[in-house]
């Protein structure tokens, strides 16, 4: 394994969820060139660019050390059963409860989490600014 996911790797080790979701963001962010932007969000054109053996090692390393609870594969399935229906799917991973979408301060970062919970700082900024203005900013 690269040393860019070494640290990655160390905060799934000890179970750090947190710091986890944050590192992931972090390697993101650098992989596509981001973490200059002063809003520092992936856009959609960044997603759809980022390199497939990045994102592979970044799923994997969170599937063997959540048991397959957390990851992006586990993401995409759900999203695959619930025939791409972003809303159902953020009701199922409990990133949103009812009518009301949760911030990252109302994250889970434990193991009981739902299954396909984490990571998520990816998608959702970690900082109450960052998150309404992604909220209301057009990707792509």
């Amino acid at each position: 394994m690269t040393n860019k996911f070494s640290q990655l790797q160390n905060l799934l080790v000890v179970k750090n969820w947190q710091e986890a979701d944050r590192e992931t963001r972090r390697i993101m962010l650098k992989i596509a060139g981001a973490e200059q932007r002063d809003n520092l969000l992936l856009t959609q054109k960044d997603i759809e660019k980022f390199p497939c053996n990045d994102l592979i090692i970044i799923d994997r390393l969170w599937l063997k050390y959540s048991q397959k609870r957390f990851g992006f594969s586990m993401i995409n399935n759900i999203y695959q059963k619930v025939q791409r229906n972003y809303a159902q799917l953020a009701e199922i991973v409990g990133w949103r409860i009812g009518d009301r979408w949760l911030n990252y301060d109302n994250i889970i970062f434990d193991i009981n989490a739902p299954v396909g919970h984490l990571p998520v700082s990816w998608l959702v900024p970690t900082t109450f600014g960052m998150y309404w203005q992604a909220r209301f900013a057009r990707v792509g």
